[in-house]
Formats: C-alpha cells, sequence, structure tokens
C-alpha cells in the first residue's frame, strides 16, 4: 500500500469518527433542517425502508432478478441505515464501514442481530471478505466520499465477492454540472408542514378481479401550522403504491394521482377521489395512500402518517367478505422493534469540516466495469448528490458458473 493510500485512509477513519460522535444521522443523510441533532432516528430509518423497496421495485421493472438470497453486503453502512432495511430480504446481511465509530452505533441499534452484523474494514480492499460471498451488494452515496483510485479498488472488489448470479448496486458521481439559472419547479415547505390526516372510504368489502379500476374518496386534513399553497410551494397530490401482503415488497410506485386544490390552511379538510387500479395478478396486497410534494418528497418521509388498505384480487365471480378492511392511518410497525435514539453524542465539538467529494467519470467506470469478469446491465441517472453533480447508478451482475 502507497503512502499516500495509506494516509488517505487514515484521514478518512478520523474523519467519519469525527462525525459520529458529532452528528452521525446528518453525516450519512446531510439535510440542512436536521443538522445538529435533529434527525429522528425512527424516522432516518424508515427513509432506509423506503430506499430499498424502490430499489428492489426498480430492479422488478427493470427485468433485473437477484437471484439469490443468502447473503447482502451494505458497503459504507454507516450507524446501519441500509442495512436494517435489507434485513427483511435476505437471510443474512453484512455491513462494513471505514469508522470504528459508526460500527459501534450501528450495533447499538441492531434490530435483527440473529440475521445482521458489522464490520469495521479500514483497508482499500474487501480482503476480510472471501471472493463470491454475497448475491448482493448495495453502495448509496459512499464511493463519492472517497478518492477515485480508492474508490476503483472497492468497485473490484465487489466484483471479486459477488457470488456467481450476483448482484451489486452502486452509485458514483461523474463531474460536476455546468450551472444554469432555472426556476425551480417546487419549493420545499418547512418540515413540520408534512404533518397530514388521510381518511379513505369506498374500499372495496369483497374481492374485486384483478386489474379493476377503484374510486376511493380520499379526506386529507392539514394538520400542520403551514398553509399549503400550491403559487407558494408548487403541487402537492394524493397518490398511492401497491405491495404485496406482506408490506415489504414495493410492486407499482405510482398509480393515480389527484392534486389537492390550490390552497388548503392550517387545520382545513378536503375531500378528493382517487383512482386506482388493483393489481394484474389474483393475490392479497396492500396499497398504501400518501401525499407527495411534487419535485420534493413524500410526506411520508417526513414523519407523516399513511393510510394502508388490505385489498384482495380474484378472478372467481364470487368475492371474499374478509377481502377489505377498514383503512389504517397508522404506519407499518418496523420489524421486530423501534430502533434505540441514536442522539448526537456531542454537537458542541468543532465541525469536522465539509464532505470531501470525487466524481469518476462514467467512462472510466464503464471501462473498469469491462476489465471486471462482471456483465453490465444497467446505468442510469442518480440525484443523490443534488444538481452540483452529475451522478449515475450502476448495476452489474456476476455471470453464473
Amino acid at each position: 500500500m502507497s503512502m499516500a493510500i495509506e494516509q488517505a485512509l487514515e484521514e478518512g477513519r478520523n474523519f467519519w469518527d469525527q462525525h459520529a460522535r458529532r452528528d452521525p444521522l446528518w453525516a450519512i443523510l446531510s439535510e440542512a433542517k436536521k443538522r445538529d441533532g435533529k434527525w429522528e432516528t425512527s424516522q432516518f430509518f424508515e427513509s432506509g425502508v423506503e430506499e430499498v423497496r424502490t430499489l428492489l421495485f426498480e430492479l422488478g421493472s427493470l427485468g433485473i432478478e437477484i437471484v439469490r438470497r443468502r447473503a447482502a453486503l451494505d458497503f459504507g453502512c454507516g450507524v446501519g441505515r441500509l442495512t436494517q432495511a435489507l434485513a427483511p430480504h435476505f437471510d443474512r446481511v453484512i455491513g462494513v464501514d471505514i469508522s470504528a465509530s459508526m460500527q459501534e452505533l450501528a450495533a447499538g441499534v441492531n434490530r435483527f442481530p440473529e440475521r445482521v452484523s458489522y464490520v469495521c474494514n479500514q483497508a482499500p480492499n474487501l480482503d476480510v471478505f472471501a471472493a463470491d460471498s454475497f448475491d448482493f451488494i448495495l453502495s448509496s452515496i459512499v464511493l463519492q466520499h472517497v478518492q477515485p483510485e480508492i474508490a476503483a479498488s472497492y468497485i473490484r472488489e465487489f466484483c471479486r465477492v459477488l457470488a456467481p448470479g450476483g448482484l451489486a448496486v452502486f452509485q458514483l458521481p461523474s463531474h460536476r454540472r455546468r450551472y444554469v439559472s432555472r426556476a425551480p419547479i417546487a419549493a420545499a415547505m418547512p418540515d413540520g408542514a408534512y404533518k397530514a390526516l388521510l381518511h379513505v372510504a369506498g374500499v372495496p368489502a369483497a374481492a374485486v378481479p384483478p386489474g379493476t379500476e377503484v374510486l376511493l374518496d380520499v379526506d386529507v386534513t392539514n394538520l400542520s401550522a403551514v398553509d399549503w399553497a400550491r403559487q407558494k410551494y408548487g403541487m402537492i397530490r394524493v397518490g398511492n403504491h401497491w405491495f404485496d401482503s406482506t408490506g415489504n415488497t414495493m410492486l407499482v410506485r405510482d398509480d393515480g394521482r389527484t392534486s389537492l386544490p390550490g390552497m388548503l390552511r392550517a387545520g382545513e379538510t378536503c375531500r378528493l377521489p382517487l383512482m386506482i387500479k388493483t393489481p394484474l395478478d389474483p393475490g392479497r396486497y396492500q396499497c398504501e395512500i400518501d401525499l407527495v410534494h411534487e419535485g420534493v418528497a413524500w410526506y411520508q418521509g417526513h414523519g407523516s402518517t399513511v393510510a394502508r388498505l388490505a385489498i384482495r384480487t380474484t378472478s372467481e365471480a364470487e368475492g371474499d367478505s374478509d377481502a377489505g378492511q377498514a383503512p389504517s392511518n397508522v404506519r407499518q410497525p418496523p420489524p421486530p422493534a423501534e430502533p434505540a435514539r441514536i442522539a448526537s453524542v456531542d454537537t458542541g465539538m468543532d465541525d469536522p469540516g465539509n464532505f470531501p467529494m470525487h466524481g469518476r467519470s462514467l467512462e472510466s467506470v464503464l471501462g473498469l466495469i469491462a476489465s471486471q469478469a462482471v456483465r453490465l446491465l444497467h446505468v442510469q441517472n442518480d440525484q443523490s448528490c443534488g444538481d452540483d453533480w452529475v451522478s449515475y447508478q450502476y448495476f452489474i451482475q456476476k455471470p453464473q458458473d
């Protein structure tokens, strides 16, 4: 190992250990409004659940199959935001990170000790893992903070430790975007504005045929102290997602949408029609109703409750009286138990400084992938680095024997 790489790794260890002591959740998801210990731990981990659900949905939409679900690796796991979210989908999940302090925090809030473990790796490789160890590897908003030479080494290691048929998904910025002046289509509201109560009427009381359009009445109440003004903040709509019967796997991300009126003042309620379409295959499903601030976020991501409906579809003429259930305005409970709260240990300590950002061009990453014994399945634009960077998400697979 060269002195330059060794020094870079040591600086990285110290940098992330300092952030773990000062404000670990914000260091991982650096939203301005969440700085200095303002992340709620449950909301922070829920963002990981939604990210994994969305990714699994995207894989299905692309026709990409996770061949086996024995072991998964969360590279650059921090306090385990995505590691915990992967646990319901794999037999075993390992989170690896350079920071021992982050690892200690992750172990302290591990809700799946029987299947999730954490490893501190402070080397420019993954020699701690044998070849062909993992059926799935995920790395999100991590490699951008690693010097390009070391990031390339880790990508090669992803290819080595993937099992035959295994899939790796990682994100990496390419280059800084040229600044173009443009008016935003939406402006984020204050964090406390994303609070709503949803009541749903018209839920089928019996099973319905697959592919059936169902018209729901959704009462939306603005529970916040902020007026939802379209002219000021942009469009807000009620929409829905479809999940399997467990509520863990997203099947349809966007189904129906209905816009709220131009103004819904604090405390006011409006009734909106929402046309949904049941999945095409017979079965039991969960339909999730939520509000989306277009171009900004779904309300659930800010801690608002959603409505969950249990709906059954069948090709039989007769229905099942137990197929429909009353909607629930309670968010799906997290598995085993709520994570223990992670508090900022010392927000009064000196700020470790700005996060290092490194890009690696699309062409160089594609060349690196081509040099390994893997197949490139898909590349797509990625928005996780904000407007300043052009970033991509890469999907690679090791061929089966």
